[in-house]
């Protein structure tokens, strides 16, 4: 946290010095634009957003669309007859409310609907696993749909260059798969689905730098 809080501070110096290099004057995106970003962590771990790829669009000056999308795929051999592999696709579509701020800070308040889901299966020569990559129900396929509300700023170095960080606070449903266990032996098993409702805070752990299109 230290750290992100010292690169912050660093980019800001950056900031008044470009301002006062290049004068006067908004930089911060109209109608129209499309920015999109990745997340800068600790001066050395560039990603995106907790996976997901963010984009936006400015409907007006002030209100903004905005659509994160993640595809993943891992599949790993275990040993010469055990494999297991996960997929899953996430996706959150969301509004954002920009308030006046200066020519160079936007701070905005907004809403997403984040939807996931994950698919697990195992293998190996006697075993046919549906629904998790272990025998003991480890790691389980799910279903996730949520409801979050953030709050960040972006801070505009130059047109068309920012930085910002976002909190949020989001409820969550989140359904894990039915686990079937098949076996050459003949001892099928099938362990029940379940589901629960969770509340919490979180941080974008880093911050977000992007670009105006």
């Amino acid at each position: 946290m230290m750290r992100n809080l010292i690169a912050l501070a660093t980019l800001m110096v950056f900031a008044i010095t470009a301002q006062a290099q290049n004068g006067g004057g908004t930089y911060k995106p109209t109608a129209g634009n499309i920015t999109t970003e990745v997340l800068f962590n600790d001066f050395g771990d560039i990603s995106l957003n907790n996976g997901l790829l963010r984009g936006r669009y400015f409907m007006s000056d002030a209100t903004a669309l905005r659509l994160s999308v993640g595809i993943n795929y891992d599949y790993r051999k275990l040993d010469d007859d055990a494999h297991y592999r996960t997929s899953g696709i996430a996706l959150a579509p969301g509004i954002e409310k920009h308030f006046a701020g200066t020519d160079r800070l936007s701070p905005y308040i907004g809403a997403e609907l984040p939807i996931r889901f994950t698919g697990a299966r195992y293998e190996n020569e006697n075993v046919e696993v549906k629904g998790a990559t272990g025998t003991n129900g480890s790691d389980r396929a799910y279903f996730s749909v949520g409801l979050n509300a953030v709050a960040g700023t972006d801070f505009y170095f130059a047109r068309n260059f920012y930085a910002g960080v976002e909190v949020g606070v989001g409820l969550r449903y989140r359904k894990d798969a039915e686990v079937e266990v098949d076996t050459d032996f003949g001892n099928n098993t099938t362990v029940e689905g379940f589901h629960g409702v969770d509340f919490s805070q979180f941080v974008n752990g880093g911050v977000r730098v992007g670009f105006v299109f």
